[in-house]
C-alpha cells in the first residue's frame, strides 16, 4: 500500500519461504465478473486472481526489468512489514505489474512506484476519472486510490460489478474486496491498450519454484551470446518457475563455475545456475531431454565446483574470522577456508534477535545487504545460510530485536 523507495543497493536471495501461484477457485469469488473486457484485461485478472491468498510483501514486485514475485523489504515506518523480507511475493502496485506482464508478454507497468504509474503510464491506455463513476470500468481495468490532495498510494485490478483484487499492506493477504471500501479515495483509472499473448501459463502446473539472487540476465539460449531478454537490474531476488536445465556455456561469477542452465518458462527464457539459489544441479528439476520442444542434457554437469550460496553451512575447517558484541549478544563471521564460504552467527541472543552478511566486490565501498537474513526463533543462537566469499569481502551483522541496534564486524 505504502509506496516503494527504489533500492539503492543490491539486495539477494535469502533462502526464505517463498509465494507461488495457485489457479484460482469459486470460492475464492476472484474472476471477470462482467462482459465486455479484452481478452488480455481477462487474462490479467486471471493470473492476479491466481494469487488471492497469499501474503503481502512491501516492495515484492520490484526487481529492475524482471516482473515476478520478488522479496519483500522493511517500511521501517511500518512495524508489521519487519517479516516481509522473508516473503517473495507483491506489494499493489507489483501485483498489478506482474498480472498485465504474464497477459501481454510486456512489462508494462515496470518497477515504478504507484504514484509514477499514475503520473505517467508509459503505455497505450484509456484513462478514467472519478467524475465518471465505476459504470464505465470493465474487468482488468486498473483503480488508483489516494487521500484528497495527494498522490495515489494503492491500486488494484478491477473484476467487475464492484469488486477489486489488491495487495493490501503488510501482515494482510491478497484478497477480494469492495471497491465501495475505498470509494473515497479512489482518483480515476487506466486500461491498458495491449493484446493477450497466446498461452499465459505456459507448461501450466510444471516446474518448480526457485529464488534468484545477484543481477542475472535471462537470456534466449543457454549460452552468453545469446539475446538479453530480461535483466535483473537491481539485484532485488526473484520467485521464478524453473522447468528444465541442461549442460549449456561453462560460466563464471565472482569465483564461481557452472554449465548448467535453467528454464523459465514464465520468462520463455534461460538463466545460468549461477544465478539461481542452490546447488550447481537442482536437484528437483529434471532435464530438459524430458521436454522434446527444449531438447538438452546434464551430461558433463557433475564437472561444476562452487560454494552453493544460500546452503546450509560445511562447519568442517570453519572458524570465526570477525566478531563484534550488540547488546551482550556475540555477532560472527564465520569462514571455511577450504570451500572460501562465509555465514553469519549470533549467540548469546535471545527470540527475534536478526542476523544477516553483507558481500562486496569492490572492499567494502558497496555490498549486497541482508544476505541469508534469519532471527532467533527459539533458544539463544541461530545462523545465516553460506555464501560464497572467494575473491570478495563479507562482513556479518545483528541486531537485539527487529528495530534494536544494528552492530556488525569488520569486513574480511
Amino acid at each position: 500500500m505504502r509506496l516503494l523507495v527504489a533500492a539503492l543497493v543490491t539486495v539477494v536471495s535469502l533462502g526464505l519461504p517463498a509465494v507461488s501461484a495457485t489457479p484460482a477457485t469459486a470460492a475464492t469469488g476472484c474472476a471477470p465478473l462482467q462482459s465486455g473486457a479484452s481478452a488480455a484485461a481477462e487474462a490479467a485478472v486471471e493470473v492476479a486472481c491466481r494469487y488471492v491468498g497469499k501474503q503481502y510483501a512491501w516492495g515484492g514486485g520490484h526487481a529492475q526489468g524482471m516482473p515476478g514475485p520478488s522479496q519483500g523489504q522493511i517500511d521501517r515506518t511500518d512495524p508489521a512489514s519487519y517479516a516481509d523480507p522473508e516473503l517473495w511475493s507483491f506489494d499493489c502496485i507489483g501485483l498489478v505489474r506482474w498480472a498485465w506482464y504474464k497477459a501481454t508478454g510486456r512489462d508494462l507497468i515496470t518497477e515504478r512506484t504507484t504514484q509514477a504509474t499514475f503520473a505517467a503510464p508509459g503505455y497505450a491506455h484509456t484513462k478514467f476519472l472519478k467524475s465518471q463513476g465505476s459504470g464505465v470500468l470493465l474487468p482488468g481495468d486498473i483503480m488508483y486510490f489516494g487521500p484528497t490532495g495527494f498522490g495515489p498510494t494503492h491500486v488494484a485490478i478491477y473484476l467487475g460489478n464492484g469488486k477489486m483484487v489488491e495487495a493490501p499492506q503488510s501482515g494482510a493477504q491478497i484478497q477480494v474486496n469492495n471497491i465501495s471500501a475505498r470509494w473515497e479515495r479512489y482518483q480515476g483509472a487506466f486500461r491498458p491498450h495491449a493484446d493477450v499473448t497466446p498461452g499465459v501459463w505456459s507448461w501450466d502446473g510444471r516446474g518448480s519454484y526457485h529464488k534468484t539472487w545477484g543481477q542475472p540476465n535471462l537470456r534466449q539460449d543457454s549460452n552468453t551470446s545469446s539475446r538479453i531478454n530480461f535483466t535483473n537490474g537491481n539485484g532485488i531476488s526473484v520467485q521464478a518457475r524453473v522447468l528444465c536445465q541442461r549442460v549449456g556455456e561453462r560460466a563464471t561469477v565472482d569465483g564461481m563455475v557452472n554449465n548448467v542452465w535453467s528454464f523459465l518458462p514464465d520468462y520463455h527464457s534461460w538463466i545460468s545456475n549461477l544465478f539461481v539459489q542452490g546447488p550447481a544441479v537442482l536437484k528437483d528439476v529434471p532435464s530438459c531431454g524430458d521436454f522434446p520442444e527444449i531438447g538438452g542434457t546434464l551430461a558433463g554437469a557433475e564437472n561444476n565446483t562452487s560454494c552453493g550460496d544460500g546452503t546450509e553451512p560445511n562447519s568442517t575447517g570453519a572458524w570465526t574470522a570477525k566478531s563484534t558484541t550488540v547488546f551482550g549478544r556475540t555477532v560472527e563471521l564465520r569462514y571455511n577456508g577450504t570451500t572460501e564460504c562465509a555465514w553469519g552467527r549470533i549467540t548469546g541472543g535471545a527470540p527475534g534477535d536478526e542476523i544477516w552478511v553483507d558481500r562486496s566486490a569492490d572492499g567494502g565501498a558497496t555490498w549486497s545487504p541482508m544476505l541469508g537474513f534469519t532471527t532467533i526463533t527459539s533458544g539463544n543462537d541461530a545462523y545465516t545460510t553460506q555464501w560464497n566469499d572467494s575473491g570478495l569481502v563479507m562482513r556479518a551483522c545483528g541486531t537485539n530485536g527487529p528495530g534494536g541496534a544494528i552492530e556488525c564486524t569488520g569486513w574480511f
